[in-house]
């Protein structure tokens, strides 16, 4: 075990890892890995601030912490001290040698506060399989007189990175995804208002000018974009349970289609784009609901629901429970919410070229696939840090996909981001095993 500490007189501050106001600035530090059997702590210590009373001393202490932090390793420390204090210490040294508690290998240095002080620090350890991934603090411990037992603090005044983990390449090669067609779609809900027992849309009927115009508004987005291209348009209307179940069949239906028509008027678009269907009454929507707000006569209704086939029958048997409040409450409160129409849209993106994927990739990532993805990282050079960034996008924005997380574990350990690389490694594991 070898230890150096200098003193040199400076002439300006080193750039501080950290400081303390009026005390220490920790520059120039290092922790390695020197040899297979040697790891290597240096630091400096810029003593130009520090007000440090004579009778006072400063111990400096470097701890080595485990990256489990079930394992330390103290270094040998630095005592800073006063004048007086210092005179005290190699008095006690020489009637009685250095306390135990000075610990192994430790220097003491006097403080002269008439000229800047900068310590260096240099200490080679044997390295142990466990500080792979370890960290280096450096704590400092402020003293007060000598017999006095007075401690001023312990603190750490520096953190640092101790050498690589050392961890193997994982076993996986760059793979290349096939190129696929960009199909992509959404689902909204509309709740469009109709007169009683009646199926016209009136375009300027109670609430129809906002849903509408939600409706026109989703689908604008898709039209107006060049790189999209719509293939089909998706209409299921639902009626409320309440009433005849064959007149709710037909009015559902009928309403469905109606929405329609106004599509293809605003649209101009082929019946072969758009289909239409309906469900006569939304009880699947009633039970979620009663699932997911829980009233005090939930189970009741879902009884009814779930031992009950035929849906007017069921009706009536809601409608007796508790004299028909039950029912009542439902056609104020629930029904109306399960009057609606979903729209679905389905699209496709136009492929895009490297040139294009390098522009697109930096605003609308979510336009491009796997494929064109890689393509524009290539481009930058295996390596370069667009290909690492990229490569790892990639694996952001498709995390369920086996080549995504696989690429992304190889760029990963390259960079020596393991934990990225075990997280993309995980996934890749919960992958195969589904």
């Amino acid at each position: 075990m070898m230890k150096r500490i200098c003193i040199y007189v400076t002439l300006g501050l080193l750039g501080a890892v950290s400081a303390h106001a009026q005390e220490i600035n920790i520059g120039q530090a290092v922790a390695r890995k020197i040899s297979d059997d040697k790891v290597e702590v240096s630091f400096n210590m810029d003593c130009s601030t520090l007000q440090l009373p004579s009778r006072r001393q400063m111990i400096i202490t470097p701890l080595i912490i485990s990256r489990s932090e079930n394992d330390t390793l103290a270094l040998p420390s630095v005592c800073i001290a006063g004048r007086n204090r210092y005179r005290m210490n190699k008095r006690k040294e020489s009637l009685y040698g250095k306390e135990p508690a000075a610990g192994e290998g430790q220097e003491m240095i006097r403080f002269n506060r008439k000229r800047d002080m900068l310590l260096e620090y240099n200490e080679t350890v044997p390295a142990q399989e466990w500080m792979s991934g370890a960290r280096v603090e450096i704590f400092r411990e402020l003293q007060g007189c000598a017999g006095c037992g007075e401690a001023l603090g312990n603190d750490p005044v520096a953190e640092l990175p101790l050498f690589k983990e050392v961890v193997e390449r994982p076993n996986l090669e760059i793979m290349v995804a096939q190129a696929e067609e960009k199909r992509r779609s959404f689902t909204r809900s509309a709740y469009l208002n109709f007169k009683v027992n009646q199926s016209a849309l009136l375009a300027d009927y109670m609430n129809n000018p906002a849903e509408l115009a939600k409706i026109h508004s989703s689908i604008d987005s898709i039209r107006e974009d060049d790189n999209y291209r719509i293939a089909r348009i998706k209409i299921v209307g639902y009626s409320s349970p309440e009433g005849n179940y064959d007149a709710n069949a037909r009015l559902s239906e009928q309403r469905a289609k109606a929405l329609v028509q106004n599509l293809k008027h605003a649209y101009k678009v082929d019946d072969s784009m758009i289909e239409c269907r309906s469900v006569p009454e939304n009880w699947e929507g009633l039970a979620a609901w009663l699932c997911e707000y829980r009233p005090s006569y939930m189970q009741k209704v879902l009884d009814i629901i779930g031992q009950t086939p035929e849906p007017d029958a069921r009706d009536a048997k809601i409608k007796a429970i508790d004299g028909g409040k039950i029912y009542n409450a439902l056609l104020q409160e629930v029904y109306p919410k399960l009057r609606l129409v979903e729209y679905t849209v389905s699209y496709t993106v136009v492929p895009f070229s490297v040139e294009q994927g390098r522009e697109i990739i930096r605003t609308r990532p979510d336009k491009m696939n796997h494929n064109e993805m890689y393509q524009v990282a290539v481009s930058y050079g295996k390596g370069s840090d667009e290909y690492n960034r990229i490569i790892r996008m990639i694996a952001d924005r498709f995390p369920s996909d086996r080549i995504a997380n696989n690429n992304a574990a190889i760029v990963a350990w390259e960079m020596g981001d393991y934990d990225a690389m075990r997280v993309y490694l995980k996934r890749l594991e919960g992958i195969k095993a589904e």
